[in-house]
């Protein structure tokens, strides 16, 4: 059996990509006012105050490889008119022992399709999409319980008119912009 050496640096680096729809600075405000405003009133995970309002689409690992990212989400778009997405009320995840509070779409279709597109474009394999915005994931049941869901209603929308490329070595703590893709009717 041949050895390893684990100690040699792999001559190819992973990152991580996340593809996410990404709402105006109106609706992110807003969110950010909820995140706060649910942290006065119960306990959530920290790191719920530091995440942007967006719908996430995807996130992968791949050897670095921008251009043909940025070209198959840009080939997936072609085509695709720009959207409204309407939100209308909040409304909660149930996973087991903790719950995520969010907005989830009156209109998810649009979101859906576009979902679909990109997934087929790149050999993704991935169950049914729900589209949200996030306010808090991985709270405690019993403490969103306590909480009014009407207290977090949005009733806002934002026009949806192209597809946001994040990239972050694998071990970095923060994704950085690496392209936003318009549609291209």
């Amino acid at each position: 059996m041949p050895r390893v050496n684990y100690a040699q640096l792999s001559l190819f680096s992973f990152y991580e990509y996340f593809l996410l729809l990404s709402p105006g600075p109106g609706i992110v405000g807003k969110v950010a006012a909820m995140k706060s405003r649910l942290a006065t009133m119960i306990k959530i995970p920290s790191y719920n105050l530091r995440s942007i309002a967006h719908i996430s689409l995807m996130k992968f690992s791949r050897t670095e490889d921008d251009q043909a990212i940025i070209r198959q989400v840009a080939h997936a778009v072609t085509g695709f008119k720009d959207f409204r997405v309407q939100f209308d009320g909040a409304g909660i995840f149930h996973h087991g022992r903790t719950a995520t509070l969010m907005l989830q779409p009156v209109n998810g279709d649009a979101i859906s399709s576009l979902h679909g597109r990109i997934s087929s474009t790149f050999s993704y394999r991935r169950g049914n999409l729900t589209p949200h915005i996030t306010i808090a994931r991985n709270v405690a049941r019993d403490e969103l319980l306590k909480v009014n869901l009407h207290d977090f209603d949005c009733h806002d929308s934002f026009c949806c008119d192209k597809v946001t490329i994040l990239k972050k070595a694998v071990d970095a703590p923060h994704y950085e912009i690496l392209q936003e893709v318009p549609f291209i009717p």
